[in-house]
């Protein structure tokens, strides 16, 4: 019979085989998180006697719906099923463990990332609904030049203390359904840039204080995870990015309120399973923002 628990001390090495087999992440990657942000009792595990077979971690972080009411939340991340036992149910089961586990005192909403477009028919079934969104904009260094500037300014983008950061990303996201973080989540994020080569960084236009987190994943390629800045000055930071950051490509993900202007497409990004009196908060229309996945 296959039993639920919190992972224990000692099981990582059986986690670290699982998630290598699932995400196909290097040794390099996954050893990273395991150093950095693993933490066994914010870990679930599914057993047959001492062999895991699947396994999720629960991350704490909060859903705000407005300046002065937010929600205990658990991202549900790194959800994995050893490949020999996928497609009999036992993500699901962990699943509905973690949310029943949680749910006393801990947290209320519960959220996740799906990896692909696939597991959101999937994360649907469990009681999942679409909540928050992305603007996903793809650039190469030539066509920088050739977006239009609506508000002219000094541009400064220089490396940001985790917690600074943070109070930037709040005050931007401010009044709006999002999901913050804490500074400890912020330090795992810097630490995420600065091993790919980025960093976490200020946007400085005016008196404007804006934040941007990088992630290259190539040397001509590089990923923009959450820029936060006002719609209007958005291309004046791109532009001032690529001269600082050098790449061909760019992949950049924003909230759809602040990429307004930017080409590219708004798409789904993260799911939330919450109390009722979350229907109808978030639309593609009446955006959520999710922007840090760790992914």
């Amino acid at each position: 019979m296959h039993k639920m628990r919190l992972a224990e001390i000692g099981e990582e090495q059986q986690q670290k085989e699982i998630w290598k087999l699932c995400f196909g992440d290097p040794e390099r990657y996954i050893n990273f998180f395991f150093t950095n942000r693993y933490k066994a009792d914010e870990t679930a595990v599914m057993l047959d006697d001492r062999e895991i077979l699947a396994m999720l971690t629960m991350m704490p972080v909060k859903t705000a719906i407005s300046d002065h009411h937010s929600y205990n939340t658990a991202m549900l991340y790194a959800i994995a099923t050893a490949p020999e036992y996928q497609n009999q149910g036992l993500a699901s089961k962990l699943i509905d463990y973690s949310c029943q586990y949680l749910k006393p005192c801990k947290a209320e909403v519960f959220v996740l990332v799906p990896a692909n477009l696939k597991l959101f028919d999937f994360y649907r079934k469990l009681g999942f609904r679409n909540g928050f969104y992305i603007k996903e904009t793809q650039l190469n260094y030539s066509s920088v030049d050739t977006l239009p500037v609506y508000q002219q300014g000094e541009c400064l983008i220089y490396p940001i203390t985790p917690e600074d950061y943070n109070r930037r990303r709040n005050h931007q996201l401010q009044g709006s359904f999002y999901i913050s973080y804490c500074d400890e989540d912020i330090v795992y994020q810097k630490k995420l840039s600065q091993l790919s080569g980025a960093d976490i960084y200020a946007l400085d236009i005016g008196e404007i204080e804006g934040c941007l987190a990088v992630e290259r994943l190539s040397p001509v390629k590089v990923i923009i995870k959450e820029i936060l800045i006002p719609a209007d000055l958005m291309t004046i930071a791109i532009k001032q990015l690529v001269r600082e950051i050098p790449a061909d490509e760019y992949v950049l993900r924003t909230h759809p309120r602040f990429g307004k202007y930017l080409e590219g497409i708004v798409r789904p990004f993260g799911m939330i399973k919450a109390p009722e009196e979350f229907e109808g908060t978030s639309s593609q229309e009446n955006s959520g923002y999710l922007g840090l996945a760790f992914d």
